[in-house]
């Protein structure tokens, strides 16, 4: 166990299987090789192994939260559930269980279930940072800003060197209205991790709302160069180049994230309208009826869209 906490996952593995030649039940053996077994992409070993303790230690609920873990990250959430489900039945204040199921039960869908699964992890266990970071990420969902920057602040108390919560309560702050406090969350995240794109893309957006067009370009474009291939980032800087009447530069970045969501109308609407405003009108009325659709008068019928 030593060994597994530290990374030595080899000399775990090898002591575990020592004990299980000696003990081939030994519960403790099979939850934790299980556990190594997952970590070393073979899920479905790990999952065979951990019901093989559960079957010699049925109340054991580590394991059962561990099972639970596994199953979520395969994408098997209901069976996650379960197992979540039966480990707080054993153990009604296990914290972390209980923020695991909140996990699973937002996965779902299931918002409300969530945040209340959330809630209870968190009074019996105020310090659980992740718990207290997803709670806060499913109430901005939920549009309720003043409890996802309660949350987001609390789990900052306990850890300030978490650059995605430093993120997360920047984008709640913004919502607020607060843009020179967002930004400020922004460049903390940055400052924590220099390569996170997301927070490269948020500072632009939020510089942009202020106006600050050539510093929200700057952050697009070091946003694209940690994952140029990223639609919503192309789009972003696209529009600020229409904004600076960069045209040109503005539609060759419509044009590449239109190429990655093929799908997306709006980038296609905005190829229309910069194309209209460069005079060709053709090529940019198919865009516009591909992306916005045009606006139709009947005096009978009224508006409609096509």
């Amino acid at each position: 166990m030593q060994h597994q906490s530290a990374g030595r996952f080899a000399q775990a593995e090898q002591l575990y299987r020592q004990v299980l030649q000696a003990e081939p039940n030994h519960p403790v053996a099979l939850h934790l090789l299980g556990v190594i077994a997952h970590l070393a992409k073979q899920s479905e070993t790990g999952i065979k192994l951990i019901q093989a303790a559960l079957a010699v230690a049925p109340d054991y609920v580590a394991a059962y939260n561990n099972l639970g873990n596994i199953l979520r990250e395969i994408g098997d959430l209901e069976e996650a559930a379960e197992s979540y489900s039966k480990a707080i039945e054993l153990k009604p204040d296990y914290a972390e269980a209980l923020g695991n199921l909140g996990l699973v039960q937002q996965g779902l869908g299931q918002h409300d279930e969530a945040i209340k699964s959330y809630r209870t992890a968190l009074s019996h266990n105020p310090q659980l940072v992740d718990t207290l970071n997803n709670l806060g990420s499913l109430l901005s969902l939920e549009g309720d800003w003043d409890g996802a920057v309660e949350n987001f602040r609390k789990a900052l108390g306990l850890k300030p060197g978490y650059a995605q919560i430093h993120c997360n309560l920047g984008n709640a702050i913004k919502q607020q209205g607060k843009l020179e406090e967002a930004l400020d969350c922004f460049q903390q995240a940055i400052g924590l991790q220099a390569n996170y794109a997301t927070a490269h893309n948020s500072l632009g957006l939020t510089l942009q709302r202020l106006g600050r067009l050539e510093q929200a370009r700057e952050s697009y474009q070091q946003a694209l160069a940690l994952d140029p291939d990223n639609a919503d980032y192309l789009s972003n800087l696209a529009n600020a180049l229409d904004l600076l009447g960069k045209l040109d530069d503005a539609l060759v970045n419509y044009r590449k994230a239109l190429e990655i969501n093929p799908q997306s109308r709006e980038v296609a609407g905005s190829i229309g309208s910069i194309l209209l405003a460069m005079g060709k009108a053709e090529e940019g009325l198919i865009k516009e009826r591909e992306g916005f659709g045009v606006v139709n008068f009947d005096l009978e019928k009224g508006l409609s869209f096509d």
